[in-house]
């Protein structure tokens, strides 16, 4: 089998063992395999993950906060801790989101670069590989097997291959012609003309849709700030702050900061500009003047922002077709607000990279794992994207029902503080539920419905390898 892939964060977990022959390759854009952001933040489900690879004590070791070997849920500890600070008195703790071991976090480079360390020999690396798009080909290669798909690089190169799995984030090449094709071969024919894949009701969730948010990010170091504000709550804490967010990473070196801005009424618009600009300090002040005084001490080190609009992809109603497949940002990009987007793609490479490493997964069959696979994780990853959402407006004091920052005419100054903080508790309540599912659904869970449907394809019975199988990650 021949396999394609896109993605060294996602290649390593798809490979966990491997007993069946496959020849695979990934194909990275850039002339080195590197990664998009700073920060990342790392969750029960993910350690979970990392110790059924063997890769936990390499990824503890570049861990600011030390995880929790056992794996169990174990003693609860701050994972966010949420400050009110949107006034230029001084801020206050309103609420804490209790997480089984708390939090932690790294640099986005240390997790890449352990990921990348344990590609399996078996994976051909090639750089400098931008995808512009792929074809499905009837033609047959030299060994007299079919030729399933043909992949088109920017430089004029191109690829064979019998599986495809595009792992090329938010703005994927390969998502865009998967629908292309679906939507010729079965929209077009349903009698709906010349309706295009924008217009399409079912196609048209395959574009990305903008939050109506953008961020600004900086990495502060942790020096300049303690010079600043030796007693700075961001230094003292190693949970992040909302809703500008901030947390240590690279070993405490640096906090990795990030300011939200919600445009109103931006939600679903097309974004006006390039998706990744270079922005000023100046914007970030005037976005947070009036804000508390530790507020104010940080966007004054926040010399050098990049602003990022950010964008979803939303109900995707579907991730594979044939023997191509998609995975992470790809197929369910989401806001950064519960830290997941990074943990939600292992998952998806875990679970496809166990089945197709199945001695018993021949090309056949290949077509069945993939709607596995899409069974398993697809649904998950969504309500994660929506939750996420969900997580966020109540960040920003804006999800309805809940405490949204206004206070009622005729009420005394006293009143109106009593009155805040009984709100604030219940939005706490609200936010430290809508977290349960990093700790309270394992993923062990997902990997054994996989592992059930998986058996009952297959029957128990050992499949008929055949010829090597060549697979792309792109």
């Amino acid at each position: 089998m021949r396999l394609c892939l896109g993605s060294p964060a996602s290649a390593s977990p798809l490979y966990p063992t491997s007993a069946a022959p496959i020849e695979a390759h990934l194909y990275e854009a850039g002339p080195e395999i590197t990664t998009v952001g700073a920060g990342i933040s790392v969750w029960p489900r993910t350690w979970d993950v990392m110790r059924r690879l063997g890769l936990y004590e390499e990824l503890a070791a570049q861990s600011v906060q030390t995880p929790v070997q056992d794996g169990g849920i174990g003693e609860f500890r701050p994972g966010f801790l949420f400050r009110k600070s949107d006034s230029n008195r001084e801020g206050f703790a309103f609420a804490q989101v209790m997480i089984p071991h708390g939090s932690t976090t790294m640099h986005r480079a240390d997790m890449v670069s352990v990921l990348v360390k344990h590609l399996p020999a078996s994976c051909s690396v090639h750089t400098s590989k931008r995808l512009t798009h792929y074809t499905e080909s009837s033609s047959r290669r030299s060994d007299g097997g079919a030729i399933a798909y043909t992949l088109h690089f920017s430089d004029g190169t191109s690829a064979e291959t019998d599986v495809l799995i595009g792992a090329d984030g938010i703005k994927s090449k390969t998502r865009a012609a998967m629908y292309q094709f679906a939507h010729e071969r079965e929209c077009l024919v349903q009698g709906r003309g010349s309706v295009s894949t924008e217009a399409c009701e079912r196609c048209r969730r395959a574009t990305p849709k903008w939050t109506g948010t953008v961020g600004y990010r900086y990495l502060i170091p942790s020096e300049r700030m303690r010079e600043v504000n030796p007693e700075h709550t961001a230094l003292k804490i190693n949970a992040p702050l909302s809703h500008i967010i901030t947390y240590p990473i690279s070993h405490g070196k640096f906090l990795n900061w990030i300011g939200f801005v919600t445009i109103p009424g931006g939600e679903g618009t097309v974004y006006p500009k390039k998706w990744v600009i270079d922005a000023t300090q100046d914007e970030v002040i005037n976005h947070f003047s009036g804000w508390e005084p530790e507020v104010g001490q940080m966007t004054q080190l926040v010399e050098k922002p990049t602003l990022w609009a950010i964008h979803v992809m939303e109900n995707l109603p579907f991730s594979v077709t044939g023997t191509t497949a998609l995975m992470g940002d790809a197929v369910h990009a989401m806001t950064t607000h519960f830290g997941a987007g990074g943990g939600q793609a292992i998952e998806d490479a875990y679970i496809l990279g166990r089945l197709l490493a199945d001695s018993r997964t021949n090309l056949a069959r290949v077509p069945e794992v993939m709607r596995i696979y899409q069974a398993v994780r697809l649904p998950f990853a969504q309500r994660v994207v929506n939750d996420a959402r969900k997580a966020g407006l109540m960040y920003e004091f804006n999800w309805p029902g809940l405490y949204d920052g206004s206070r009622p005419e005729g009420i005394s100054e006293e009143e109106a503080l009593e009155l805040e903080k009984e709100q604030l508790s219940v939005l706490e309540r609200a936010i430290q539920d809508l977290w349960k599912w990093q700790w309270m659904e394992h993923f062990e869970d997902q990997w054994e419905e996989a592992e059930r449907r998986y058996e009952q394809l297959v029957g128990g019975r050992p499949g008929q390898m055949g010829k090597a199988m060549r697979c792309i990650i792109a």
